[in-house]
């Protein structure tokens, strides 16, 4: 996957409290900065109207995080954030974290979140389907074994 894969980004503010004693980004704030990634992509996506209307939402069951070189506070930082699978109930999302004039993400993270309807698992709605596949270009390919 390469930087050019993601047709959204949000640009992050860092903070004087997001930096710990060693003097760089605490890598819980990282996880901090994937979820206003998140949330950024998906009220894009879906609209505020879709997103948790009706007990109807998604709910992340998994999440990798890798981190591949520190984030200091005078950096200039984007999410980067995709959708790369979409299952029956559930899909795949890929964020990086990019400094500002670089290619190469500083971490990533990999997650899996389940469609949910009032506490019990949903198949994803075919509007949101359709909302996806609008802001992911025509990409996705639906994965309906999951």
């Amino acid at each position: 996957m390469e930087w050019k894969d993601f047709f959204h980004e949000t640009p992050i503010q860092i903070r004087f409290n997001d930096v710990d004693g060693f003097g760089h980004v605490n890598n819980t704030v990282i996880q901090e900065y994937f979820d206003i990634g998140r949330l950024h992509y998906l009220k894009e996506a879906l609209g505020a109207d879709k997103l948790w209307k009706d007990g109807r939402h998604l709910v992340i069951v998994s999440n990798k995080t890798d981190f591949f070189q520190q984030t200091l506070p005078d950096d200039q930082i984007r999410v980067l954030t995709r959708i790369y699978q979409l299952g029956g109930k559930s899909l795949r999302m890929m964020q990086w974290i990019l400094k500002s004039g670089e290619t190469a993400p500083t971490a990533t993270c990999d997650s899996v979140m389940v469609g949910v309807n009032s506490g019990e698992g949903m198949i994803i709605p075919d509007d949101w389907r359709s909302d996806f596949n609008q802001l992911e270009k025509g990409r996705l390919i639906p994965d309906t074994a999951q």
